[in-house]
Protein backbone atom coordinates (compact mmCIF):
# COMPACT_ATOMS: atom_id res chain seq x y z
CA UNK A 1 0.00 0.00 0.00
CA UNK A 2 1.46 3.17 -0.76
CA UNK A 3 1.10 6.78 1.12
CA UNK A 4 -1.76 7.92 -1.16
CA UNK A 5 -3.35 4.75 -1.12
CA UNK A 6 -3.53 4.88 3.06
CA UNK A 7 -4.54 8.63 2.57
CA UNK A 8 -7.67 7.23 0.64
CA UNK A 9 -8.61 4.65 2.56
CA UNK A 10 -7.81 6.48 5.84
CA UNK A 11 -10.39 9.29 4.47
CA UNK A 12 -13.28 7.24 3.59
CA UNK A 13 -13.15 5.04 6.59
CA UNK A 14 -13.18 8.60 8.88
CA UNK A 15 -14.78 10.86 6.79
CA UNK A 16 -12.07 13.29 7.27
CA UNK A 17 -11.00 15.26 4.04
CA UNK A 18 -7.81 13.96 2.43
CA UNK A 19 -5.64 16.96 2.61
CA UNK A 20 -6.44 16.78 6.60
CA UNK A 21 -5.44 12.84 6.27
CA UNK A 22 -2.38 13.72 4.80
CA UNK A 23 -1.09 16.30 7.09
CA UNK A 24 -1.61 14.24 9.89
CA UNK A 25 0.42 11.55 8.42
CA UNK A 26 3.21 13.68 7.51
CA UNK A 27 2.87 15.00 10.80
CA UNK A 28 3.60 12.15 12.36
CA UNK A 29 5.84 9.76 9.74
CA UNK A 30 7.81 12.66 8.30
CA UNK A 31 11.65 11.04 8.01
CA UNK A 32 13.62 13.62 10.22
CA UNK A 33 11.26 15.89 11.33
CA UNK A 34 7.52 13.33 12.00
CA UNK A 35 6.78 13.13 15.49
CA UNK A 36 7.92 9.64 15.29
CA UNK A 37 10.98 10.66 14.26
CA UNK A 38 11.80 13.54 16.71
CA UNK A 39 10.59 11.77 19.32
CA UNK A 40 13.25 8.33 18.72
CA UNK A 41 16.16 10.78 18.26
CA UNK A 42 15.38 12.36 21.76
CA UNK A 43 15.77 8.30 23.61
CA UNK A 44 12.37 7.68 23.82
CA UNK A 45 10.17 5.06 22.53
CA UNK A 46 6.47 5.07 21.48
CA UNK A 47 4.10 2.05 22.55
CA UNK A 48 0.89 2.17 20.60
CA UNK A 49 -1.64 -0.44 22.72
CA UNK A 50 -2.50 -3.36 20.41
CA UNK A 51 -0.17 -2.46 17.59
CA UNK A 52 3.18 -2.60 18.77
CA UNK A 53 6.39 -0.23 19.77
CA UNK A 54 9.00 2.19 18.26
CA UNK A 55 12.07 2.28 19.69
CA UNK A 56 15.39 3.05 19.30
CA UNK A 57 18.88 0.30 18.66
CA UNK A 58 22.56 1.10 19.21
CA UNK A 59 24.78 -0.41 16.59
CA UNK A 60 28.20 -0.37 18.46
CA UNK A 61 31.64 0.85 16.82
CA UNK A 62 33.28 -1.65 15.25
CA UNK A 63 36.12 -2.56 12.79
CA UNK A 64 35.16 -3.53 9.25
CA UNK A 65 37.26 -5.07 6.59
CA UNK A 66 36.89 -2.98 2.76
CA UNK A 67 35.95 -5.78 0.07
CA UNK A 68 37.68 -3.25 -2.81
CA UNK A 69 41.52 -2.96 -1.21
CA UNK A 70 41.32 -5.25 1.92
CA UNK A 71 42.43 -2.43 4.57
CA UNK A 72 40.44 -2.44 7.55
CA UNK A 73 38.60 0.63 8.44
CA UNK A 74 36.85 1.64 11.70
CA UNK A 75 32.63 1.90 11.36
CA UNK A 76 30.88 4.24 13.88
CA UNK A 77 28.58 3.86 16.45
CA UNK A 78 24.90 4.06 14.67
CA UNK A 79 21.85 4.68 16.38
CA UNK A 80 18.72 3.33 14.48
CA UNK A 81 14.94 2.70 14.46
CA UNK A 82 13.21 -0.24 15.28
CA UNK A 83 9.33 -2.06 15.88
CA UNK A 84 8.45 -4.58 17.58
CA UNK A 85 4.74 -5.65 17.15
CA UNK A 86 2.71 -6.08 19.81
CA UNK A 87 1.32 -9.48 20.84
CA UNK A 88 -2.08 -9.09 20.03
CA UNK A 89 -0.70 -7.64 16.21
CA UNK A 90 1.45 -11.22 15.93
CA UNK A 91 -1.52 -12.89 17.04
CA UNK A 92 -3.78 -11.40 14.37
CA UNK A 93 -1.63 -12.90 11.54
CA UNK A 94 -2.48 -17.01 12.91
Amino acid sequence: MTKTELIKKLSEKTGVQKKDVKKIIETLFRPGKGIISITLKQGDKITISGFGTFYHRERSARNARNPKNGKQVTVPKRIYPAFKPAKTLKDSFK
